[in-house]
């Protein structure tokens, strides 16, 4: 959290001339610094006590580019007084790109602001309204969030407080004519009653509209706003349902069919009973329609086959229903003429749906005290559908509904490759003929069901599928006596991954389950110990007819031991076994010779106290190995020796005391990827001698070696870091022996030396080279393997750029990213001690990539210049050119290298975004480089001359 208080004197910042960003939030300041560096582009003063802005406040302030001034005065940090702008005084500030002025109690649009504004945020006010005079020379303006000025505020999570007699946001006709370059607009929660289709006259290039939570239900049936958007992708009307109403049908105006451009439309939280071929018949001609959002609406009877008469459609959402029997479904004209009266609006029980899907809608600011996590300006939610599932193709999300009953008539879609069928509490019995009619499926997710699985030809109809998900169905599987038919897989010829997690099953009918093309099996969350009861031999072979399976995880199963019977039945071509969170109290490591293929074997979480013998006598195969949060106390002698393919091992979270050198042959070590040594309980006494010496000088990387690879006992060592250890104590009792035997040795060779010069010059001169020859010519050299994604080549001095580098890329690199990325850091993974010469050689070796994240300082240092030709050498050696470059200044014009590496490859020169809202492209584009092979994007001249 921020602190609570702070005194900043003028100047204070004045010394920091390169500063480019400062954040001051939640620091009760009631005024704005001075003395600020002319440098300084960003400034947050956010969630402080500043209630008034004059012209000489923000004077000095010449360079500033984006300005937040948002959360002063609202109901976290209430103030009781109006917030007051001096008319003009931004208008000086000729730079300002963007300006938030949110949650502050503000009743007006500030007068005068500079023409190149091209971002305002004022939602969250009390301003009532807005008139043609408000936006007037704000001809630049490209976003413009006017959300929560008279907001609705009907079940709002929040303090709420609607504008007099709950009056509606007012808009002047002409408020937004000049806005010719407008590109988003929100109006979010501002209880509008109507559209009006002048608005948008000049709105020729808006691509993003928000009119969600208002109160337009009725007026969308007949708005004509939309033949005035041609160019608007994006449009949310979500949670404009009409309070004490449940209309039969959806009913959208016949203008939407003008949305010609319209790529994704959210209609959530409409609130209509049931889903008629007329509802999307103005969505029908929208060729590039992708994404068609209409969870939450309460709807009980939709007939799934009008769908197909969305043709691009890619998602479609209807999610959080109350869609049930697929009979009702077919005479929906029942209700035709009816509308059900109602004392409370249907959304008042809808809190049993809400997940954190709903975000955008009902909990902004979430982040509003948070320096680290807050998130600036979010742009709109985006439905949550799993993303591996959308990527097969078009997908149709019926998760938490009421469909208690499949019947093969409900889902006539032909097209579909991805179906959501999650949480509606399916009981059926299915036989293979429920979905009949989707052929292409390859994607179906059916957990948080009651399936049973009586019949083993359940989903043989779906021939093309290639993913199920029938994990949390525990329903059945607890019950006693009942028959679970789990070789229902022989009969799906594509399928390559089940999942059956979290389902409790103890029991089969089939003693062994079957496929031919099945790849990967999750059965975590089980009981196996029940099926491999002691003396119960059933079920030892259950995996072994799966014969093509490569992944396999039993995690979580409640193992306290496997029968031996079991390693020979499970499948030859094994790669990955997972066994993670068991109770195993002892492994048969000599079972492993049976798997000949197997790569990773993760045992975590369970209680083992020891290792194999000797693990390359259990297997050759071996690359990954996790042994973390077990019991283990010590290595033993031999534990790898000879285990040269083992690149990955996880000991973190253990109780080893020692590690003996003969445990750990370096000829071993030196070869692996990573080592996890952290939360083990070390001894750090002479016996310790080796390891400390050897964790000094590997090169191996070992996460968290300088922070966590601790010292339990004895009680002066304990805590301290291993690799600080103190050896001289260890090394008195031998130093007189040591320099006796060195002297003696000395001196002798010294005598021989000298007569068998005198004698035999040339003779001795031929021998040491020839010798020299054969240790230099036979000498092992370093492992070229890398280790780390990227390496951040960067001025540590500089607490800018530091604070950017750690709170900026390291998080969304190695922690938001997808997949994670590991990054060498200086400061955090080179080796204490060691020359920056070869910290340096090292650090860009041993990663793909190498990014220089430059400054004007930082490119005339010496440090940068050497980086640099250790980085660029690679490409002279290698042919590999590893070498982006990440400005956070502004580009240096007469550098020739610089206009060449944009002629070449131009994606391997970033800037970082003045303009936040830039800032997700410029990781998508990072990202892009970095898994791009550099040299193959050349010219082909220029790679032929490599």
């Amino acid at each position: 959290m921020c602190s609570k208080s702070m005194t900043i004197e003028d100047g204070s910042f004045r010394h920091l001339r390169n500063l480019k960003s400062l954040y001051l939030d939640g620091n009760q300041l009631s005024s704005i610094p001075t003395g600020l560096p002319p440098s300084l582009t960003l400034l947050s003063l956010e969630v402080n006590n500043i209630h008034t802005i004059l012209k000489e406040n923000v004077s000095h302030l010449g360079n500033i580019e984006s300005l937040y001034f948002g959360q002063n005065c609202y109901y976290r940090n209430p103030c009781n007084v109006s917030y007051e702008i001096q008319e003009g005084a931004f208008f000086q500030l000729e730079k300002l790109s963007l300006l938030s002025l949110k949650s502050n109690n503000l009743s007006y649009v500030p007068l005068k602001l500079p023409p190149g504004l091209k971002e305002l945020i004022l939602y969250n006010n009390n301003i009532e309204g807005v008139t043609k005079d408000d936006f007037q020379n704000l001809t630049n303006l490209e976003i413009l969030d006017l959300s929560g000025n008279c907001p609705r505020c009907y079940n709002a999570p929040f303090p709420c407080t609607p504008c007099a007699n709950y009056a509606p946001f007012q808009i002047d006709t002409n408020t937004f004519q000049n806005l010719k370059k407008l590109k988003i607009l929100r109006l979010h929660s501002n209880s509008l009653m109507t559209v009006k289709s002048e608005w948008f006259q000049d709105l020729e290039e808006l691509q993003v509209l928000d009119l969600s939570s208002n109160f337009l239900a009725r007026d969308i049936t007949v708005t004509t706003f939309p033949k005035y958007l041609p160019k608007l992708v994006e449009l949310d009307l979500s949670f404009n349902y009409e309070l004490q109403r449940y209309p039969n049908s959806l009913s959208l105006s016949p203008h939407f069919s003008s949305l010609t451009s319209l790529r994704v439309i959210r209609i959530r939280g409409f609130v209509f009973q049931q889903l008629k071929s007329s509802d999307i018949r103005p969505l029908t001609h929208l060729r590039q329609l992708e994404i068609i959002d209409l969870g939450t609406n309460f709807i009980k009877m939709a007939n799934l086959s009008i769908l197909t008469e969305l043709k691009s459609f890619h998602i479609i959402n209807l999610s959080d229903n109350k869609i049930s029997s697929p009979s009702d479904s077919e005479h929906p004209a029942e209700c035709d003429n009816k509308q059900e009266p109602l004392l409370t609006s249907p959304m008042a029980s809808a809190g049993q749906f809400y997940t954190g899907e709903e975000i955008h809608y009902f909990r902004y600011d979430e982040y509003a005290r948070s320096c680290k996590y807050k998130r600036r300006e979010a742009g709109p939610w985006n439905p949550v559908i799993n993303k591996q599932c959308s990527e097969f193709g078009k997908t149709l999300d019926l998760s938490r509904n009421n469909i208690f009953f499949l019947d093969p008539k409900f889902l006539n879609l032909v097209e579909l490759k991805c179906l959501n069928l999650s949480g509606n509490a399916m009981s059926q019995s299915l036989n293979g003929t429920e979905f009949i009619h989707l052929t292409e499926l390859q994607y179906l997710d059916f957990s948080f069901n009651r399936l049973d699985l009586l019949y083993s030809t359940a989903f043989q109809e779906l021939i093309n599928l290639t993913v199920l998900d029938i994990s949390n169905n525990n329903h059945y599987f607890t019950s006693e006596g009942l028959t679970h038919m789990l070789n229902f897989t022989k009969n799906l010829p594509k399928l390559n991954v089940l999942l059956m997690n979290y389902n409790e099953i103890s029991t089969s009918t089939n003693t062994e389950m079957e496929s031919l093309s099945l790849q990967t099996l999750e059965f975590k969350g089980n009981r196996l110990d029940m099926l491999w009861r002691d003396g119960d031999l059933r079920y030892v072979n259950y995996f072994k007819g799966i014969i093509h399976l490569k992944v396999l995880d039993i995690s979580e199963n409640n193992l306290n031991f496997i029968p031996l019977q079991v390693f020979d039945g499970l499948p030859e071509n094994l790669s990955e076994l997972y066994l993670n969170n068991n109770r195993l109290k002892s492994f048969s490591w000599e079972k492993l010779e049976s798997l000949s293929e197997l790569q990773v074997l993760d045992l975590s979480g369970n209680q083992l106290k020891t290792v194999p013998p000797e693990l390359s006598n259990c297997t050759k195969t071996l690359r990954k190995l996790i042994l973390q949060k077990n019991l283990l106390t010590k290595l033993t002698p031999n534990f790898l020796r000879d285990a040269f393919s083992l690149k990955y091992l996880d000991l973190s979270f253990n109780e080893i005391q020692y590690i003996e050198q003969s445990s750990f042959p370096e000829n071993v070590v030196n070869c692996l990827d990573i080592l996890l040594l952290h939360g083990n309980k070390f001894m750090c006494t002479c016996n310790a001698m080796w390891f400390a010496i050897w964790l000094n000088r590997t090169m191996v990387n070992i996460p968290r070696l300088a922070t966590d690879v601790t010292c339990a006992n004895p009680g002066a060592q304990a805590g301290k870091k291993v690799i600080f250890l103190d050896l001289q104590t260890c090394q008195h009792s031998s130093l007189s022996i040591i320099l006796y035997v060195f002297l003696t040795s000395l001196t002798l060779g010294f005598l021989t030396l000298s007569i068998s010069t005198h004698l035999f010059l040339w003779d001795v001169w031929y021998i040491y080279h020839f010798c020299w020859a054969k240790i230099k010519g036979y000498s092992r050299l370093s492992s070229q393997t890398t280790m780390y994604d990227a390496f951040i080549a960067y001025d540590t001095k500089d607490l800018t750029v530091s604070d950017w580098v750690l709170q900026e890329l390291q998080v969304h690199l190695e922690e938001q990213g997808d997949p994670p990325l590991q990054l060498c850091l200086e400061e955090r993974d080179w080796i204490p001690g060691w020359p920056l010469i070869d910290n340096l050689s090292q650090s860009i070796q041993q990663s793909k990539k190498t990014i220089f994240i430059l400054t004007n300082k930082y490119i005339r240092s010496g440090n940068f210049k050497t980086a640099f030709y250790l980085a660029h050498q690679r490409l002279m050696d290698e042919k590999a050119d590893v070498i982006l470059l990440i400005f956070l200044e502004k580009l240096p014009r007469s550098s020739k290298y610089l206009r060449l590496r944009k002629r070449l490859y131009r994606r391997s020169i970033l800037e970082w975004p003045t303009n936040p809202q830039a800032q997700p492209y410029f990781w998508f584009s990072l990202r892009n480089a970095m898994a791009t092979d550099s040299h193959r994007q050349y010219s082909k001249l220029f790679q032929e001359t490599l």
